[in-house]
């Protein structure tokens, strides 16, 4: 290639990484006729001879066909999808339409193709290349992109190419994008492709083209005898246009129009086809008028190529230009035409679209063929093509009932597409064309969902409570309890009281309407609206009822009742949060693993994030910082690879938590303002506000812990569960201000939630706080209740603290030998929690008091646990259990390769040379549980 060395040698590069086990991905993007596809067909051509390269190109007319493009890229490799882990198989058979049982998750989909392509890059490295990606449907958009994003150890490289104006992007993957040629390397190409062009032809052409090589050829082969020799008009060569573009697009328009007219027919017939199938282009042009004989002239132009039963456009502007040059009743007659040879059942989806194209007015049955076109896309996973097909379909009918159904089939197309201005705009529309309430229910679900995302849970219960209470409650109960529940959710994060106490009602208004897996969740929302309302004593044993009764004894999916509840959405997201805001912490982490688990074994890995989250929640809570680490990393990178914005403002909340417990400080400022932080923090549950109070406490900031207290107790998240736990800080800070009556009002609510929730633990803080607001001879008592209560268990962490607190007031009181009891313990349990800046404090006092300050020595095993990775810890506790590397993969996303690279990398740093060797360490206890069926 002329002009690219440097983008061969990158990529080249890239190659060569992947061929040693460093597995990468770029997208290489450009204007129209720049170079991308010549690039890629260069390192197709160049390719070292062990290294198997795979290719697909975004067609088009197959832009709304799910699943097309994958389809082409992966049949080298469909002799390995027998071999695939048993979810991940069913996922691509279905994606492929070979398994209809269930539609596939979009993810998994991704996660299959992942290891099939890590499968056979075990047999010779891969290079995929993918071109055009502008026209890929967004199906294989979304399996590739997954894939691509999560390659690590595999012996692959994947490059794709597509135009500057690319939509959808690819976020995440790394981006080249080629520019113009030097006008040295117009030259030489010109020579090299044009050579009878005289010094001022030549100088022309390169000043118009602006370095674009396609243009470089096209104006070149464009200019007649005369001006090739040199006598050129003074005006431009193209006619003037607003872009290079634009007048490229004219260029090519002209050498349409120069072509005779059944030649131009056939042209138009294989644009409009966009598929490449010569017997169906011949058979169609055929149809109307032209012959095989009219294709001559288009070869001899070099406006297509023909080869092996195919007829390929040389450039896709060409494509463009074919089509767009004819008039309209011939273009709509070459759709016709091609819809009339689609006849098979295979074809059904492209037949489809034809008609579609060719319909200028509503037409009924062709509404209905588009309908079921949606409905098979979204059978696949295809949710954007559904979304398409559903929204022409609206188009072409004139009853306002179809209309509005097919509109809400594809709002809801377009949320599971991640669309939102776009599933916005349906579900509006929808809305103003119907009055059934079931109906809108359906339309004013989505509509919410949109609100929830963009930042504004307020409306989106309004949004919910108001069409349930508008007729939903009486025609469809059961549809109106799951409005009900979500909308209570909503108002709940939103702090917006009045909302949840409507939610409440009209759920109890529901009476025997309601399934009796949503039974609970009615008493949790009417308890929540309690909660809110500052009366815990009545709230909270309405939580205690939505949790299940416990069943630790049971891991059978057939029979654990946290299981059955954890693969139900809403009554399984209101058990963990019942636990939760009942302070029942083991029996939150155990449902929310639960959860995790049920996600894991069902191939959810879109709803994975959400459930790692309240396990990241529960364990933090429990103490269990490292196993918290592990969770919610996961939790982060998933959401990320799935591009779940709002999920990852939740997470960054709880992980800068975590960062303030160990004390890392620029990382907790980080994470917290990104969750947005304190009182300014919107649909999120306070958890970024209370890890900077958290972080301020231990580096002795009273001040701003008491007025960031303030703010968040009065702001819309003060009723919230991390908010009411964090009131144990404001005390604190408060007191050793010695200005007390600042938390007084705040602590009387925490004290009565405490009272009410009946855990130990919390009247363990409750007494706590007291000690620090009682007089100096009443303070005493307080600590010793709060030590016998924190010894019958839970929350670890706040026993620490209690240990620390009664050590530094023992130790005021002159009483060192009682101290340094105290202190020790705390220093203890901070240093195996890793919570450094605690441990720290510990450890000052203790040295005031003259004992000793060596920190106590770890297991032996846990100072090399430290080093690993939040990964490579996951991935040893599991291959510690026996699992194989291939159902590590499975259980964790990852592929095989992926898992025996992160085990490579324990080793050394554990001791060990061999799995086998896992066995014998300790790695803690874990809420996973690895199916070895997976």
């Amino acid at each position: 290639m002329i002009g690219r060395n440097a983008e061969i040698a990158l990529l080249g590069g890239l190659i060569a990484e992947s061929r040693a086990g460093q597995g990468n991905a770029v997208a290489v993007y450009g204007e129209a006729g720049i170079g991308k596809s010549a690039l890629l067909a260069h390192l197709a051509s160049t390719a070292p001879d062990n290294v198997l390269v795979l290719r697909a190109t975004g067609v088009e007319a197959e832009s709304e066909l799910p699943f097309a493009a994958l389809h082409l890229l992966l049949r080298p490799a469909r002799h390995l999808v027998d071999q695939l882990p048993a979810a991940q198989r069913a996922a691509l058979r279905g994606a492929f339409g070979e398994d209809e049982r269930d539609t596939p998750d979009r993810f998994l989909v991704g996660l299959a193709v992942l290891t099939l392509l890590a499968d056979l890059s075990e047999q010779r490295p891969l290079l995929c290349l993918v071109d055009d990606v502008q026209w890929l449907d967004r199906a294989s958009v979304d399996a590739l992109l997954f894939a691509a994003r999560r390659l690590a150890a595999e012996r692959i490289s994947m490059i794709f190419a597509g135009r500057d104006d690319t939509d959808p992007t690819l976020p995440g993957v790394h981006e080249l994008r080629l520019t113009a040629l030097a006008k040295d390397d117009c030259a030489r190409l010109l020579a090299e492709r044009a050579d009878d062009l005289t010094p001022e032809a030549r100088d022309r052409v390169i000043e118009e083209a602006e370095g674009n090589p396609l243009a470089l050829l096209q104006f070149a082969g464009s200019l007649t005898p005369e001006q090739r020799a040199g006598r050129l008009p003074p005006l431009p060569l193209q006619p003037p246009g607003p872009s290079l573009a634009g007048r490229l697009q004219q260029s090519l328009r002209a050498a349409i129009r120069r072509l005779p007219e059944r030649a131009r027919l056939l042209l138009l017939v294989a644009a409009a086809d966009g598929s490449g199938s010569l017997p169906l282009v011949l058979k169609g042009a055929q149809a109307l008028g032209a012959t095989p004989e009219d294709l001559e002239p288009c070869e001899q132009a070099a406006l297509v190529e023909v080869s092996d039963g195919r007829l390929r456009f040389r450039h896709p502007l060409i494509k463009s230009a074919a089509y767009h040059e004819a008039p309209l009743a011939r273009r709509v007659a070459a759709h016709r035409v091609l819809a009339d040879l689609l006849v098979d059942d295979e074809h059904a989806d492209r037949r489809a679209w034809h008609l579609s194209a060719a319909a200028l007015e509503p037409d009924e049955e062709i509404s209905t063929i588009l309908a079921a076109a949606g409905e098979r896309a979204r059978g696949l996973g295809g949710n954007t093509s559904a979304a398409t097909a559903y929204e022409r379909a609206a188009q072409l009918t004139v009853d306002r009932d179809r209309r509005a159904r097919w509109l809400a089939a594809a709002a809801q197309a377009a949320l599971g597409a991640g669309q939102l201005p776009r599933a916005r705009a349906a579900a509006d529309r929808g809305r103003r064309l119907t009055t059934d309430p079931v109906l809108l229910a359906r339309l004013t679900t989505v509509r919410a969902a949109v609100e929830t995302e963009q930042g504004d849970p307020a409306q989106a219960a309004h949004m919910l409570i108001t069409v349930a209470g508008a007729g939903v409650v009486q025609a469809a109960p059961a549809e109106a309890a799951s409005l009900l529940a979500t909308a209570a959710g909503e108002a709940w994060f939103a702090g917006d009281h009045t909302a949840l106490g409507q939610a409440a009602d009209l759920l109890e208004s529901l009476g025997s309407g309601v399934e009796a897996r949503l039974t609970p969740v009615v008493a949790a929302v009417r308890g929540m609206e309690r909660v809110s309302a500052g009366d815990p004593a009545a709230g909270l044993p309405l939580l205690r009822f939505a949790i299940p009764a416990a069943d630790a004894t049971e891991t059978d999916p057939d029979t654990s009742t946290a299981w059955g509840i954890a693969t139900d959405p809403a009554a399984g997201a209101y058990a963990v949060f019942s636990a939760l805001m009942t302070g029942d912490d083991d029996a939150a982490r155990e449902l929310a693993a639960a959860r995790v688990e049920a996600c894991r074994h069902q191939g959810l890995i879109g709803a994975l994030p959400h459930a790692l989250q309240l396990l990241t929640q529960a364990q933090i809570l429990c103490g269990r910082h490292a196993e918290a680490a592990e969770s919610g990393a996961e939790a982060w990178r998933i959401a990320h690879d799935t591009g779940q914005a709002g999920r990852l403002v939740h997470l960054h909340g709880i992980l800068a938590r975590l960062a303030a417990i160990r004390g890392e400080d620029e990382e907790c400022l980080r994470l917290a303002r990104q969750a947005e932080g304190t009182a300014q923090e919107r649909n999120g549950s306070g958890w970024g506000g209370c890890a900077l109070t958290l972080l301020d406490l231990v580096r002795t900031r009273y001040d701003a812990v008491a007025e960031r207290m303030a703010r968040v107790l009065d702001g819309p998240l003060g009723h919230t569960v991390i908010v009411t736990f964090a009131i144990a800080d404001h005390v604190e800070a408060c007191a050793r201000l010695n200005e007390p009556h600042r938390a007084t009002s705040a602590f009387a609510r925490f004290d009565a939630w405490a009272a009410a929730s009946g855990r130990p633990w919390a009247a363990a803080v409750a007494h706590r706080c007291h000690a620090l607001l009682a007089p100096r001879d009443e303070a005493e008592a307080h600590f010793g209740s709060a030590l016998a209560l924190h010894a019958r268990g839970g929350r670890p962490f706040e026993r620490a603290r209690t240990q620390l607190m009664y050590g530094e007031w023992l130790r005021r009181a002159r009483r060192r030998a009682d101290a340094g009891a105290q202190l020790s313990a705390a220093l203890t349990d901070f240093t195996t929690m890793g919570a450094a800046p605690w441990a720290e404090r510990a450890r000052m006092e203790l040295a005031a008091t003259g004992v000793p300050t060596i920190a106590p020595n770890p297991r032996a095993d846990t100072a090399p646990l430290d080093t690993l990775t939040p990964q490579e810890l996951q991935v040893v506790r599991l291959a510690a259990t026996g699992a194989t590397n291939r159902q590590i993969g499975a259980q964790l996303f990852l592929s095989p390769r992926t898992v025996g690279f992160h085990l490579y990398k324990a080793y050394p740093k554990l001791g060990v040379s061999s799995r086998a060797e896992l066995a014998g360490i300790d790695f803690g206890p874990t809420g996973d549980r690895i199916r070895h069926d997976a």
